[in-house]
């Protein structure tokens, strides 16, 4: 086993800037990410030529300085797992070795929410980040008819980028009812650049004549070996649909954005509090100002929160590891994170104006009927949770025993969330005490010969 002063886990803008800022000060870095190339924000930073603040191109200037400093960087690497709370178990090549980190700093963002309804499983249903990746990483355009459904700013975004690959854009449904938004004005102020991006995108969809309803949610998607159709509908302010309301689209593709999910597998392995929300529907990490989990010398930065804000928190978690280590004083250290706190100060009003403008309506999960697939991997049924939960199965994991629901190759994290929702709906109890999946490695998958390898 070797080891490190600190292994960052991820390498997107938050475990970009954490890697920079890190060896800036002389900590010796390892830095780990699954990709073969340095993965950049999948929202992007929008200008006609400047599509990303961060790009997987080697030439970037913080990918560049990175390699300077002299940061070992592994890539095309899978942190699988983590064992005695500071122990990274990595897999290159078939092989899995394992690093001791003084200082563990993870950085490994999130993903869509999924959400299960009718037809969710067809090609041709694609997540708001794979749309946007494809078009803006590859320039290939998810279909040539879409709808869009989901909720949030990202909607517009996608849109245009839609519009400019020359595909037809059938409609705009958003979930949320976005009114008074004069009331978040002092808070949108200080993000013109942000305004004034979503303007020029909303102005592009007027002129295109596109529908852009509020208030809706899909219903399901039609086809029989991919994606046909669509129907969406009028939703209440919990998000449940409205029957009567429905209204059918030819189309090839349907892109759903219904917020995101960060992956905590990794921390959850090493021991770290997590905590639900209910108004946004999420569990999140218990950290300090420092950012450090509650294990000690464990920091979680970025999450899905916007790259600029990733990269604030990626900055400041590296400061507190310097310090740490005797590599920056404490009288430097206090004025560096005290910029670090002001800037992601500044940067949380925008994430929670959008947040309270748009919000969660847990009626999402009630668009999935009883024949509908919700555990893809096991090609378990919403039928199926719901015999489970009758016959005295109150808890995810009690569930997955009866019914292989999470035992798949994503680990629960495409069936976790609309699980426990199943489960509060028939149990009459909340979302957080149906739970979460208890982490078990390897949290992505890897061959059999590396966990033998671990063994030896």
């Amino acid at each position: 086993m070797t080891a490190a002063e600190c292994v960052i886990v991820g390498a997107g803008p938050a475990g970009l800037a954490a890697a920079r800022t890190a060896a800036r000060y002389g900590v010796r870095v390892v830095l780990v990410d699954e990709s073969p190339d340095p993965d950049g924000p999948w929202q992007r930073r929008v200008a006609d030529r400047t599509p990303t603040d961060i790009t997987a191109h080697d030439d970037h200037p913080l990918v560049a300085d990175v390699r300077a400093l002299g940061v070992t960087v592994r890539l095309d690497t899978a942190a699988w797992g983590i064992f005695d709370q500071r122990t990274v178990a990595l897999n290159a090549g078939g092989r899995t070795e394992r690093v001791g980190a003084e200082n563990l700093i993870l950085a490994v963002g999130a993903y869509d929410r999924p959400v299960p309804f009718p037809g969710w499983t067809l090609p041709g249903v694609i997540s708001a980040r794979a749309a946007l990746d494809l078009m803006t990483r590859y320039q290939i355009v998810p279909g040539r008819r879409a709808l869009l459904v989901g909720s949030g700013p990202m909607l517009v975004t996608i849109a245009h980028h839609l519009l400019r690959g020359g595909a037809h854009v059938a409609g705009i449904y958003e979930a949320a009812r976005p009114r008074q938004r004069w009331r978040y004005a002092h808070r949108l102020l200080p993000h013109l650049d942000v305004v004034q991006w979503e303007r020029r995108c909303r102005r592009e969809i007027k002129a295109a004549r596109i529908p852009f309803l509020t208030g809706h949610v899909i219903r399901r998607a039609v086809g029989s070996r991919e994606v046909t159709g669509a129907v969406v509908s009028r939703c209440d302010g919990q998000w449940r649909p409205v029957g009567g309301t429905e209204l059918h689209y030819d189309v090839d593709s349907v892109i759903v954005g219904y917020g995101s999910i960060a992956s905590l597998e990794l921390a959850r392995l090493a021991g770290c509090e997590v905590r639900y929300e209910p108004a946004l529907d999420r569990h999140v990490p218990v950290r300090n100002r420092e950012l450090e989990t509650t294990i000690e010398g464990i920091f979680i930065a970025g999450g899905g929160a916007g790259s600029a804000l990733a990269l604030t928190e990626g900055h400041l978690a590296a400061l507190a590891v310097a310090n740490r280590l005797g590599r920056l004083s404490s009288r430097d250290y206090s004025r560096e994170a005290s910029r670090a706190r002001g800037r992601l100060h500044h940067l949380a009003g925008l994430r929670d104006a959008v947040d309270q403008m748009y919000g969660f309506g847990p009626g999402l999960y009630a668009l999935a009927e009883a024949e509908t697939t919700l555990c893809r991997c096991e090609d378990v049924t919403v039928r199926e949770i719901a015999t489970a939960v009758r016959n005295g199965a109150n808890h995810v994991d009690e569930v997955k025993a009866r019914t292989r629901i999470g035992m798949g190759r994503c680990q629960g994290r495409m069936c976790g969330t609309a699980l426990a929702h199943v489960i509060a709906r028939n149990t009459g109890t909340s979302v957080a005490d149906a739970g979460v999946f208890t982490p078990r490695p390897p949290v992505t998958p890897v061959l059999l010969s590396a966990l033998a390898h671990m063994a030896d």
